[in-house]
């Protein structure tokens, strides 16, 4: 099926791999984005939570892995490369639920862990040599266009900044208006020109993230969605990167503590960031609030188990400010259940489900919808079918947010339905059991990497193990030699 123009609203990491995947059945794909942004671009200012995603380690699972792999052959090696770590999920992994010590047992299954500056920008970079992919940077979408029921392109405002400097002037006032306005800074510093933007195409795809303003846009065209689902666990984390300390001699790659309702409030993870820093991230949950201040991150990480993030914090450089986000929530805008959705428009990524990123399915969840985008592609004109597109969406979204919600939920005083408090009930019995079992421990892991179906720990031999229980051993597990 190969169609003409397609138009992609963001070139964050969802939209550009959405671009990919366009670029195989349509003639033109353009990425519009609101940052000003190059193939080589660092950071980009819209990344989301304060900025603090910008270096937050990006640990594609494995499932997300596989799909990236058939979408940019040897991106892996090239990640490496640039300095992303590889660690076995069993053997390099310190992992502390509240029952004890996960076993260090090899698992099999590797991922990269590398910063989301890093991975965005390697993958921009192969996007953007596309020969049908072009960028428009600086825009602002205001709204969909729209005719008789079919979604015909976008219209908005553009950024044009001329300045010694256009990146330090990113931050300069805007003005919500048409047409063209200067916002004078001073003679020798910058000023901010805004031109009326507008773009046609057979295909709009969403891919703005978890600010979209698509449910708005659609609302102006008399398309009305159901409210979305929304979880709120009341967590919150504060995080910072850290300069590797070679003296500080460690036996695993990540290490990560977690928090579990209603009792333990605090938890904390550090991963390898591409080579060179340790990127450390507190949680706190019930309602305990997050540290913000050095006195205050040193304390919650010395009130941990895993003392490992405590010497970390104590004797490594810090190479970033202490980066705050609270009251992290889970929201599913359910699109697949609008019966007037319209043709030429599509939504995929944290546009329609934005998982709370503590649990780290964000990533992953997005290659999956574009791998599913790819797959209907090959026998289906989406722009006149898109729905069969959005309800593939829902059902690849069913896992992840089970499994981020589940742990959420425990900390909610609201009234929960039968299979959620079923489901709550059974996670704590796996995670009662995981200290003393390798084999209940090796199914919690492909399941959480999302390689097998929750269903698997449900089989016999890991559901007698988790209904007969065990008496458990806190002791650190030792990292098995290889």
């Amino acid at each position: 099926m190969y169609s003409d123009r397609a138009l992609v609203i963001g070139a964050g990491f969802a939209g550009l791999l959405a671009a990919r995947v366009l670029s195989e059945s349509y003639g033109d794909v353009v990425l519009v984005e609101r940052d000003q942004i190059a193939p080589d671009t660092e950071h980009r200012a819209g990344t989301p939570l304060s900025g603090s995603q910008a270096h937050d380690p990006h640990t594609l699972l494995a499932r997300g892995a596989e799909v990236l792999d058939t979408l940019f052959p040897r991106l892996g090696a090239e990640l490496e490369y640039a300095g992303a770590v590889r660690a076995d999920v069993g053997s390099d992994f310190l992992i502390r639920s509240a029952a004890g010590w996960a076993p260090r047992d090899h698992v099999g299954l590797s991922v990269l862990s590398t910063s989301r500056a890093t991975i965005e920008r390697i993958i921009r970079r192969r996007v953007l040599k596309l020969p049908n992919v072009s960028l428009v940077d600086g825009v602002t979408i205001d709204g969909l266009l729209h005719d008789r029921g079919t979604v015909t392109g976008v219209h908005g405002r553009r950024e044009a900044v001329s300045s010694k400097d256009a990146v330090s002037s990113r931050d300069t006032v805007r003005g919500m208006v048409r047409g063209t306005v200067r916002d004078e800074v001073s003679a020798d510093t910058a000023f901010t020109d805004y031109t009326a933007f507008t773009d046609y195409a057979d295909l709009v795809v969403d891919a703005s993230g978890r600010n979209s303003k698509l449910v708005s846009w659609l609302a102006e065209l008399g398309v009305h969605c159901p409210a979305p689902m929304i979880v709120n666990g009341h967590l919150a984390c504060s995080s910072r990167l850290y300069h590797v300390n070679p003296d500080l001699k460690l036996d695993w790659k990540t290490a990560r503590e977690f928090t579990h309702a209603p009792a333990t409030k605090r938890g904390g993870a550090v991963a390898s960031v591409d080579g060179s820093h340790w990127f450390v991230t507190l949680f706190s949950a019930g309602g305990e609030a997050a540290p913000t201040d050095e006195d205050g991150f040193l304390s919650h990480a010395t009130a941990l188990e895993c003392q490992d993030i405590a010497e970390i914090i104590k004797t490594a450089t810090p190479a970033s400010p202490i980066h705050h986000a609270g009251n992290l929530r889970s929201r599913w805008n359910r699109f697949h259940k609008v019966p007037n959705w319209p043709r030429g428009l599509l939504a995929l990524g944290d546009s329609v489900v934005s998982l709370n990123p503590v649990h780290g399915h964000g990533t992953t969840l997005a290659a999956l919808n574009c791998a599913d985008l790819r797959t209907l592609l090959h026998d289906h004109d989406l722009a006149k079918e898109p729905q069969l597109f959005q309800r593939a969406v829902a059902k690849a979204a069913w896992t992840p947010w089970t499994s981020a919600t589940t742990h959420d939920l425990g900390w909610s005083t609201r009234r929960r339905s039968p299979s959620a408090r079923f489901a709550q009930w059974y996670a704590r019995r796996l995670a009662d059991v995981i200290p003393h079992s390798k084999q209940v421990y090796r199914a919690c892991v492909r399941v959480s990497q999302m390689v097998d179906h929750p269903t698997a720990l449900l089989r016999p031999a890991i559901l007698s193990r988790v209904l007969a229980g065990r008496v458990l051993s806190g002791s650190r597990p030792q990292a098995r030699e290889r």
